[in-house]
């Protein structure tokens, strides 16, 4: 049977909540992205053989006999290859220590094929931390974690690898969702990653570089990209670094659920140790660097294995990292003999936008996702007093030097290489409670554009949750028109047209997704009900047939027990159309305010009093004014003024809120009096 995105969601999410609250604060994601990926690869290496036979067999006109199936199964060629023992049969088959043949199982596959190392890091068999000597998920929780798995089949013939990698890309969310501030470390929102990929709008033949690649997101998005441009995924090559193993191993099965091929190393510090080298020992170039690096890292210049809380051991390590000269970098991407400044030690910001800068190739362009501190953090030369005078009198005065994020950030537009800044609203990423903002550099840009910075004040829209805020289809809209009009007019009508059809198709697509998965969601509740009212009606009519009245009385229990799951399954039901009816509601506002805001954006590009308080194309000469502070409010009108109010308007609800205060006076004394209270 083939499955929906949105049954094979629920099924996937059905062994989280199996699995959820048993791994004693392990984070139980991996084990569940874990299995379902081995599932899948068993499941297809028998689809794949299961197919080939079944050519070969009408090729010849004959059936083959099990014992020579068997011998085509050991010998065909397979995508990826399942060894003897490993398969999901041989899972089925096991009924004690299954934790320890599953974990066995994994790496024997992993080690079978070189594209998959590193993928399986779970531990089916870790011990609890007790001491007790019992594994840490017990054997019948991996067994009914099995069998839920074996009910349904995930090879291409039920799941098509599309429909599994979004699955996939979905149980990310929910996983993300549930880790709530965690979640940072693995997954970026898709509205950011979707709207820095079409500012970047990736092209066949570009080398694709995440240096810091959690769960993979951003080169997905990327090949998603090239497929809405009629393009093949593999046009493209990925490549993509991440510190934590585990990461890592979800953003490699992410790769290959969604046929990327993409180059992930795992277990060590970008900036520390850069994977991907060139000649010379220097960082390899890309054609587009995409990035959401760990914001303002403290230990960016000390490998892992180093870092330490201890204050003595880490300012001794400064000392030497740091020596009197500076900081000198074996990469070549800051400090001493470059064109940048080493950032300082306390913050990584600049060290990670550096190293996307030093990936570049000469035409290359990166967008990178930072904390808004990047923008105006570090002061310029400045001369002070020193409270000290001279002999005629005039006080001393002492230059004070610029500091290093200072330096950098005035050596980047110096150079000509930020192309654009686009800040976004709070709390759009999961545990970063900071300000952010999309930074885009460009190594080669149009000859109009090179003494000029895009900066777009986009903080104003997003829908707020209980949790966290969204940007909104209609919000990205916003963002990608003012990104490639780049401040002109006449690319506005065509830009809003283009990106409005698109959107549209988007927000039709998640309805239809999200409708679906609900219905998937609560499906044994709607046919629980079904069957339920035809039992009900079954024995209220055998009721009304019968006279004894020990046996009547009796089925009125049953019945009235059978009512009340009625309505605990009704009530199931009205819950999943409450929540479709929203789903529908929130789609339709969302396409009615596409429609609103590519209008208004056409009235905003007609009025240049108030397209400034939106964005602004900024002259180097001014931003040198600024002393290269590029904080968005100094450029862009982002003051909201209060709403006109006319006079007779304010005097009239002046009035209005004396006379019911008055009206609250008199009912208050009316209770105090009849309360045997009198007002003196």
């Amino acid at each position: 049977m083939r499955l929906t995105q949105q049954q094979l969601e629920a099924h996937l999410w059905g062994a989280a909540n199996i699995l959820r609250g048993k791994t004693a604060g392990q984070d139980y994601k991996n084990y569940i992205l874990s299995l379902m990926f081995y599932k899948r690869l068993c499941d297809q290496w028998e689809n794949e053989a299961d197919e080939a036979i079944a050519e070969l067999e009408r090729q010849q006109g004959r059936a083959f006999t099990e014992a020579q199936k068997a011998v085509f199964r050991a010998r065909g060629a397979h995508r990826f290859f399942i060894p003897e023992d490993c398969r999901w049969g041989d899972m089925l088959a096991v009924s004690v220590n299954l934790g320890e043949e599953l974990t066995l199982a994994m790496r024997a596959v992993a080690d079978a094929n070189e594209e998959l190392k590193g993928v399986f890091t779970v531990d089916w068999n870790q011990p609890a931390p007790d001491g007790s000597g019992r594994p840490l998920i017990p054997n019948e929780v991996v067994y009914a974690l099995i069998q839920h798995f074996n009910s349904h089949d995930l090879s291409n013939a039920s799941v098509p690898p599309d429909v599994l990698g979004g699955a996939y890309q979905y149980l990310l969310k929910k996983f993300a969702d549930d880790a709530g501030a965690k979640a940072g470390e693995f997954f970026t929102p898709p509205e950011v990653v979707d709207t820095l990929v079409h500012i970047l709008e990736p092209q066949p033949g570009d080398t694709i570089y995440d240096p810091t690649c959690g769960s993979g997101g951003m080169l997905v998005h990327s090949a998603d990209f090239l497929r809405e441009q009629g393009h093949r995924a593999t046009a493209a090559q990925y490549f993509g670094q991440e510190m934590n193993w585990s990461n890592a191993a979800i953003g490699k099965i992410n790769s290959v659920l969604h046929g990327l091929e993409a180059q992930i190393v795992a277990g060590a510090s970008t900036i520390t140790d850069p994977a991907f080298r060139g000649a010379a020992g220097k960082v390899r170039k890309f054609s587009l660097v995409l990035a959401n690096f760990p914001f303002s890292d403290e230990f960016w210049w000390l490998k892992p294995e180093f870092q330490t809380d201890d204050k003595k051991k880490k300012d001794k390590l400064k000392k030497e990292t740091f020596g009197k000269e500076g900081y000198k970098d074996p990469f070549g991407r800051f400090g001493r003999g470059t064109a940048f400044k080493a950032p300082p030690a306390g913050y990584g910001d600049y060290a990670f936008i550096l190293h996307c800068l030093a990936s570049l190739t000469d035409t290359g362009r990166a967008g990178v996702v930072c904390p808004q501190g990047v923008l105006f953090r570090g002061q310029p030369e400045v001369e002070e007093e020193t409270g000290e005078f001279d002999d005629e009198g005039n006080p001393k005065v002492k230059r004070r030097k610029a500091d290093d994020e200072h330096l950098i950030r005035r050596a980047l537009l110096e150079s000509r290489l930020i192309d654009a800044v686009i800040s976004l609203p709070l709390n759009v990423f999961y545990g970063a409670g900071v300000p952010a903002c999309l930074l885009i550099l460009k190594k080669q840009r149009p000859p109009e554009r090179h003494d000029q910075v895009l900066l777009v004040y986009a903080a104003r829209h997003y829908r707020e949750l209980s949790n966290q805020n969204e940007l909104r289809p209609q919000d990205l809209m916003r963002i990608l028109v003012h990104a490639h009009a780049y401040g002109d007019p006449a690319k506005v009508p065509d830009l809003v047209a283009q990106h409005s059809r698109r959107i549209g198709k988007q927000i039709d697509a998640r309805e239809t997704d999200e409708v679906e998965r609900l219905e998937a969601e609560y499906a044994d509740w709607a046919d629980t009900l079904t069957r339920l009212e035809t039992q009900l009606t079954k024995d209220s009519a055998a009721l009304a047939n019968l006279t004894a009245g020990a046996i009547r009385d009796k089925a009125k229990v049953g019945l009235a027990r059978l009512q009340a799951q009625r309505d605990r399954a009704a009530a199931k039901v009205a819950e999943r159309d409450e929540k479709i009816a929203e789903t529908r509601r929130r789609a339709d506002d969302d396409r009615r305010d596409v429609e609103v805001f590519g209008a208004e954006l056409g009235a905003i590009y007609g009025d240049p009093d108030e397209l400034i308080k939106h964005a602004r194309v900024v002259g180097i000469d001014e931003v040198e004014e600024n002393e290269f502070n590029l904080n968005i409010p100094r450029y862009v009108d982002t003051f909201d003024p209060e709403p006109r109010v006319e006079v007779k308007d304010a005097l009239t609800a002046l009035r209005d809120a004396e006379s019911a205060l008055k009206s609250a006076e008199g009912q208050l004394l009316a209770l105090l009096r009849g309360a045997g209270y009198e007002a003196k």
